[in-house]
């Protein structure tokens, strides 16, 4: 018994995917997350591009400072900065050798100075390479060091300056945008986005799949409440009109019928006492015979018509006592009905509805078996409620099991003069109250008719 939730469960779970609600999830939770992901790298890459354009503009300022120094104190502007006591500039080496000028840098410093400068960006090993000629203690960082750039102008001619400016950076532009466990939290913020949404786009049509298969199943028309967005709303409206309007076609069919049956009960009447008149007994037996046919035929199309029109109003009722006792007022008239296995369940039905199903039932098993045993039990596999009715009768030809519930359609084992609509009638009735019945040849001889409730109407 515990496997079968499992199985249940993992069957919803194969099919969520192929939902809309499935559907919907994975677009919504995928398309969050890339967003997100997406507008982070954006975010990154903007703040990379803004920290850039202020740190190149700070290190102009830098060197232009340090050049009109140069203009005003030459000799102790090289003392300090040889010396190191100028914070964010420094003396170049001499050994070093402008290779490989930045273009824009050193056009945008040419512009501020005045005259040619070349702008060449440095490693901060080589621009701190001092740090190097020491051993660093344990756990020491030499990493966070500025970031530097060699200035080489000249002033005037012959007079050639040379020096570094550098400028702390945002180290934190070197670390990924988005890692663990950032990542994993935008996953997992995206699948339960996209879940809620999708819940909460599907409930408008869950409500509208529930009401259709209830109409479909029942025929009872309830109007689905109308709300949710406007295109949902406009479905909703179109649904129950569209159930309305089948329901007034049924009740319309239905008063033609009662109409017709009725006008031609006059008629008939007429005939049967014009025949009442006829000389010849045996003639007019038959024919006398024929009439009565011809009105029960009336009367059971009628039937067939109305039992898809019932408006029982739903009780919850509880099974084995209208099954005992449809067994003890049948065996009160003198026929072999047994009530042979209980279920003590409750379901919720339309009474008169199950009682004219298991009737029919009930009179079929007794014309071509003689007997009939009832008895109820829950099916294992999904607990639905399962009412039958058997019988020790001939059965039926497997090809005629599904052509038994077609209206006046004599079969091979049928006798008597019936109509042939009693079981398309009790079809009828058990849709009324969403059951399906169904007929099985038994493996001991004779017929099984099973009704079958779905476990949402069954209480235990």
């Amino acid at each position: 018994m515990a496997a079968e939730p499992k199985r249940g469960i993992l069957k919803r779970l194969r099919d969520y995917p192929r939902s809309l609600a499935g559907r919907l999830t994975l677009v919504l939770s995928l398309g969050m997350a890339i967003s997100a992901l997406l507008a982070l790298q954006a975010s990154d890459a903007l703040r990379s591009h803004v920290f850039r354009k202020e740190q190149t503009e700070a290190a102009l300022k830098s060197a232009v400072d340090i050049a009109h120094r140069y203009e005003r104190q030459p000799g102790s502007t090289e003392a300090v900065l040889s010396d190191g006591l100028v914070l964010g500039a420094h003396r170049a080496d001499a050994n070093w050798r402008m290779t490989a000028p930045d273009a824009q840098f050193s056009r945008l410093l040419t512009e501020r100075l005045g005259h040619p400068a070349q702008v060449m960006p440095l490693s901060n090993v080589e621009c701190f390479s001092r740090f190097a000629r020491y051993p660093h203690a344990a756990g020491m960082n030499t990493n966070p060091l500025p970031d530097c750039w060699f200035i080489q102008y000249a002033q005037r001619p012959g007079a050639q300056r040379r020096f570094v400016v550098d400028l702390w950076p945002d180290r934190s532009l070197h670390h990924p945008a988005v890692g663990p466990p950032y990542f994993e939290l935008i996953i997992i913020a995206g699948a339960l986005l996209g879940l809620l949404a999708a819940s909460l786009a599907t409930a408008p049509l869950r409500r509208m799949e529930r009401a259709a298969r209830a109409f479909s199943l029942v025929g009872d028309f309830e109007p689905i409440p109308v709300t949710g967005p406007s295109e949902v709303r406009a479905a909703i409206t179109t649904l129950n009109l569209a159930q309305e309007r089948v329901r007034e076609g049924l009740r319309e069919r239905t008063q033609i019928l009662a109409s017709v049956t009725h006008d031609l009960q006059t008629p008939l009447t007429r005939l049967r006492l014009r025949l009442e008149q006829v000389e010849d007994e045996d003639l007019r037996d038959r024919l006398v015979a024929d009439l009565q046919i011809t009105q029960q035929m009336v009367r059971d199309g009628l039937d067939l018509a109305r039992s898809s029109e019932l408006r029982e109003p739903w009780s919850v009722i509880d099974i084995d006592s209208i099954l005992s006792s449809m067994a003890e007022d049948a065996a009160e008239f003198g026929h072999r009905v047994a009530f042979t296995q209980g279920c003590a369940i409750q379901a919720r039905v339309k009474p008169n509805a199950l009682a004219r199903v298991l009737g029919n039932l009930v009179d079929n098993a007794l014309k071509y078996g003689g007997s009939a045993d009832l008895s109820c039990r829950i099916d294992r596999e999904n607990a639905d409620l399962l009412i039958t009715v058997a019988d020790r009768g001939p059965g039926l030809p497997d090809a005629e099991l599904v052509l038994a519930f077609q209206p006046f359609r004599r079969l091979s084992s049928s006798k008597g003069n019936g109509s042939g609509i009693g079981l398309a009638i009790a079809q009828a009735q058990a849709a009324t109250f969403g059951a399906m019945l169904t007929l099985h040849n038994r493996e001991d001889g004779g017929l099984l008719a099973e009704i079958r409730l779905p476990a949402s109407a069954v209480f235990t």
